[in-house]
């Protein structure tokens, strides 16, 4: 569970849709409960997509949960809506703080695994474990996917204080693939100075636990990013601010070589 003792201000929201079309590859469709996350990561990109809408609040600072986004889903499941792989969390978390007592995201589960549905869930949460024996039943259909950006926990608690702890995270990959699950490790992003040299340790664990897949990804500067990885840069490690200045904006190539280092 979160870290954090911030609460975010909870407001109810309606959808209009609940399954958006994806572009990730793999998947055909999108779900997302909630507008906004708790989780409150300095990196987080999701930002930019609640910028573009208006929302300037502090990320972090606010959760929308999409009340009527069961009701929505059932009713464009019971069409003849094509079968296919649903992407959970491709936004935001669908299993930070505010699933605990919602529960939007186990009720739009038991919908879609309920009618041919395939579901990947992306997660930096715990919680999770809550749903194991229901996602169990699914073994062909559930895939689980956790972030870790660091094993180092202060760290983590630092750079995303509302998500569980990296050894938790750990213990999920572990307990859903001893349930019969397909797992899979986001190793991201990768930021510089920081998280970089935690690389091979971070991809020891994955290979440990058999995992089916390992994604790599580096920080993306979208737009409400900087403000907000700078912010923290110069609050926790001041001396790093010219060197992401020269990564990010000055044409140096950071994360070309990084592969070398993991072969």
């Amino acid at each position: 569970m979160s870290r954090s003792g911030h609460s975010p201000a909870i407001a109810e929201v309606t959808c209009r849709t609940a399954l958006g079309e994806s572009r990730l590859p793999g998947y055909d469709y999108c779900l997302n409960p909630y507008v906004g996350c708790s989780h409150a990561c300095v990196y987080c990109y999701a930002r930019s997509y609640a910028l573009r809408r208006g929302r300037v609040d502090a990320w972090g600072s606010y959760v929308d949960a999409k009340a009527n986004i069961v009701e929505v889903l059932a009713k464009e499941v019971r069409r003849s809506l094509r079968r296919g792989v649903v992407g959970i969390s491709t936004l935001t978390d669908a299993y930070q703080a505010i699933e605990s007592t919602r529960r939007l995201t186990k009720r739009c589960l038991d919908i879609l695994l309920g009618s041919g549905f395939k579901v990947t869930i992306q997660t930096k949460s715990d919680l999770v474990l809550r749903d194991i024996e229901a996602l169990a039943r699914h073994p062909g259909d559930v895939t689980i996917g956790v972030t870790i950006t660091t094993l180092d926990s202060d760290l983590s608690g630092r750079i995303e204080p509302g998500a569980s702890d990296p050894r938790r995270r750990v213990e999920v990959l572990s307990r859903m693939r001893e349930a019969g699950l397909g797992t899979w490790v986001f190793i991201g992003p990768i930021l510089p100075d920081l998280t970089d040299d935690g690389m091979r340790d971070m991809l020891d664990v994955a290979q440990s636990l058999k995992v089916e897949e390992v994604i790599f990804d580096r920080l993306n500067m979208r737009p409400g990013v900087w403000p907000s990885v700078s912010s923290f840069l110069q609050s926790d490690y001041p001396e790093l601010l010219p060197r992401y200045k020269e990564i990010f904006f000055g044409g140096h190539d950071f994360y070309a070589p990084l592969k070398e280092r993991l072969v």
